[in-house]
């Protein structure tokens, strides 16, 4: 059960969004959104965390590392904030959404690289997005296998840009909250950043193995003696 000791991280980042918020007198409402997160992350960790085992100090440092990057995951891409006092419903709102939707592979990155300024450090934070989960995936033993890790990597990605989708539809409807864009490209590239993942994972069990075999040599050598 001591796994669980894990749950303060998520507590540690959002507590101070809530006590900031609190103090500073903000509506109910700022303050329901930020426990609504907390709540969404802390059932996602437990779900993971019921099928974690952590053994030794390396496996307490990959849970912890995890956990801060699931929240700042979690905050990047699915967090959304509302402006429930601005409300007003416009169906004629929705012809924009179209805007926002990009389904022709690679078009994305094209406009992005021409015309973002900071194009490199959002293809390359696209790219590695998911590669501590799929690390993740296969060191705690929550995917059987490189294939069943990229499935998974793959629904995540898409149900992230599901979540974006279904946002920006809501936003824009209702002038509510602040518009995101729903991208192939962001799936192509976190798909492909799990791939990384999945071949770190192996090298990391590669080094692992050689430092086992050379320690086993080292004690035999020395048992001999």
């Amino acid at each position: 059960m001591t796994k669980y000791i894990l749950l303060v991280f998520p507590l540690i980042f959002y507590g101070e969004s809530l006590w900031f918020y609190y103090r500073e007198g903000h509506v109910e409402s700022l303050i329901l959104e930020v426990l609504l997160h907390f709540a969404i992350i802390s059932i996602c960790m437990i779900f993971l965390l019921k099928r974690t085992r952590l053994q030794n100090v390396f496996d307490w440092f990959i849970g912890i590392c995890f956990t801060v990057y699931f929240c700042i995951l979690y905050q990047n891409t699915v967090e959304y904030t509302l402006y429930l006092e601005n409300a007003h419903y416009s169906l004629e709102n929705l012809s924009f959404i179209v805007h926002s939707v990009n389904l022709l592979p690679i078009k994305g990155m094209i406009d992005v690289i021409r015309y973002s300024p900071d194009a490199l450090f959002q293809i390359i934070g696209n790219l590695i997005m998911l590669t501590p989960f799929a690390f993740a995936m296969l060191y705690f033993k929550w995917a059987n296998s490189a294939k069943q890790t990229i499935l998974y990597s793959f629904l995540c990605t898409t149900g992230i840009e599901i979540v974006q989708l279904v946002q920006s539809m809501l936003g824009t409807m209702f002038d509510i909250g602040m518009g995101r864009s729903t991208d192939i490209d962001d799936v192509i590239l976190n798909t492909t950043g799990a791939a990384i993942g999945i071949g770190c994972y192996f090298l990391w069990r590669k080094i692992e193995q050689f430092f086992s075999g050379t320690k086993k040599k080292s004690y035999v050598a020395n048992y001999m003696k």
